[in-house]
C-alpha cells in the first residue's frame, strides 16, 4: 500500500472542517484588485461572500451603475481565475 500523499491529506482535513470554503473566498478577497483591476478596486471594496453571493461596496452611486453593468464580466472573471463556479451573483451595496 502506497502512502496518502500530505496534500490529499491536507484537503480532506480542510474540506472536513469547511475550511476549504473559507480559503476560496479569501482567494478571490486576495486577487480582487488584479480580477478587477486596481481603479475598480478603488471604488469597489469586497464585503462578503455568502452562498455564491459577492457583496461589493461601492464608493458612489455611478460606479454602482457601471459596476452593475459589469455585473456578468465580473463573475465570468472570477469563475475563469479559480477554474470553477465560485460567484454566482453581485449584490451592490
Amino acid at each position: 500500500m502506497q502512502p496518502e500523499p500530505i496534500s490529499s491529506i491536507i484537503r480532506r482535513i480542510l474540506s472536513k472542517s469547511g475550511l476549504d470554503k473559507e480559503i476560496k473566498k479569501s482567494e478571490i478577497f486576495g486577487q480582487w484588485p488584479e480580477i478587477v483591476g486596481k481603479k475598480i478596486a478603488s471604488k469597489a471594496e469586497l464585503v462578503a461572500i455568502e452562498q455564491g453571493i459577492l457583496f461589493v461596496q461601492v464608493s458612489d452611486s455611478s460606479w454602482r451603475n457601471e459596476l452593475s453593468l459589469m455585473e456578468g464580466i465580473i463573475i465570468a472573471k472570477i469563475n475563469e481565475t479559480f477554474d470553477e463556479e465560485r460567484v454566482s451573483r453581485i449584490y451592490l451595496l
